[in-house]
């Protein structure tokens, strides 16, 4: 039944909304076409658009035509969809000029696949990529300020993906990408590891930096439940879908502000310390400034292990990098790629071998690319891999826009 999908009540102004989502009753809900629909958990989808050195069209415009958003305030709108039929699929909220929020109550099935669809076929969109190092950040956030008593959820992830196998299907149909269903490929055995640690926190604190040490996808931080102020959490995915498991939606929203500012802080430095640029030096010279982004993988990976990313994560359309371009071989386990990120259509310049990816980012690629490129490297590739910004380490970057942000 459609009912069952978890659509919103036409309601009229953010007032009534924040009411439903708090669990008030509200006397505009009745046109509700199923009864349990008030206690779907409601989820947010981080976006990025781009910085304002970018013009872009305004929010309606970056939405496909079947999408349409009716203006509540200055930055809520609600969204319907008619390919739902006309029904309210969610809320979006332009957070900051950065980056809109999409809230909804749908299935998780459903509200991952409408994000995904509006994303994958939008230059203009992103999600926001939370990287190991940022979720881990945020998991010190956590034991700095919340009682040692309350419990806390963490999921670490390594899939090996790129792994070669046997099986001549995996390797035909394998789209480095999430699937909706199972084709003959996904039945092919490979390396996945998925632990999910749930206990107190002064348990975590004394137990976790030796588990990690002792087993390298515990590196790859991928889930992270931040303790509410009251009861529950709020659960951080590393695609940038927080779901509210709190009994208080302003609690969950000022707690995806403060991971926006955040996510903000090291995107800008990011972006400071990379765009690479020209000047005139005058005297016919110019000055270059910038520096690349390096991404070590730790251990070199194999020549078979290489050829099977470079043709699935950098060659394919749909991967998770979302890279497209030109791939020159220039050994058994070194290309050079003239690269589009197809968020924002910004070409720039990737070498990858079998230790590192080495990009150089020309002026107004979005940072966004960085987060992208360290979490998937690290959820599918190679979860010991450390980043660089030029000199500066990638984890320490985080670390200091975490001081300046908070």
């Amino acid at each position: 039944m459609t009912g069952d999908i978890g659509y919103l009540p036409r309601l009229t102004s953010r007032r009534e909304f924040v009411d439903y989502l708090e669990g008030h009753p509200v006397p505009a809900a009745a046109d509700l076409e199923h009864p349990d629909a008030t206690r779907k958990l409601v989820k947010t989808y981080m976006l990025e658009t781009a910085g304002s050195h970018m013009q872009m069209p305004d929010l309606a415009s970056r939405l496909d035509g079947r999408v349409h958003l009716h203006r509540l305030d200055d930055t809520l709108y609600r969204v319907e969809d008619a390919d739902h039929g006309g029904r309210v699929v969610g809320l979006l909220e332009e957070l900051d000029d950065r980056h809109p929020v999409f809230y909804t109550k749908m299935a998780v099935e459903h509200s991952d696949r409408w994000v995904r669809q509006r994303v994958d076929a939008n230059p203009w969109l992103d999600r926001l990529w939370l990287s190991s190092p940022i979720l881990f950040e945020l998991w010190r956030e956590v034991k700095a300020t919340t009682s040692p008593q309350r419990y806390a959820r963490l999921g670490f992830e390594h899939e090996a993906r790129y792994e070669p196998n046997d099986d001549p299907e995996a390797v035909a149909e394998d789209d480095g990408d999430d699937a909706d269903y199972e084709t003959p490929s996904a039945f092919a055995e490979r390396r996945r590891s998925v632990v999910t640690l749930t206990e107190r926190l002064s348990v975590l604190d004394d137990k976790l930096q030796r588990l990690i040490e002792s087993y390298d996808p515990l590196r790859s931080l991928v889930h992270l439940q931040m303790p509410a102020a009251g009861r529950g959490g709020h659960r951080l995915s590393y695609d940038g879908r927080a779901t509210n498991r709190s009994d208080s939606f302003a609690d969950h929203r000022a707690t995806v502000r403060r991971i926006l500012a955040l996510y903000r802080s090291i995107t800008e430095h990011a972006e400071d310390r990379l765009w690479v640029d020209t000047t005139d030096a005058g005297e016919g010279g110019f000055k270059i400034s910038g520096s690349p982004l390096l991404i070590e993988f730790g251990e070199p990976l194999s020549e078979p292990l290489f050829n099977r990313f470079v043709e699935l994560a950098l060659e394919r359309r749909t991967s998770r990098f979302r890279i497209g371009g030109f791939v020159t071989r220039r050994g058994p386990t070194k290309v050079h790629v003239v690269a589009i990120d197809r968020h924002l259509w910004q070409p720039f310049l990737l070498e990858a071998t079998n230790r590192h990816l080495l990009a150089v980012l020309p002026h107004g690629t979005c940072g966004n690319t960085v987060h992208r490129l360290v979490a998937n490297v690290q959820r599918e590739l190679a979860p010991t891999a450390r980043a660089w910004l030029g000199s500066e380490s990638y984890d320490k970057a985080v670390a200091d826009a975490a001081r300046s942000a908070a």
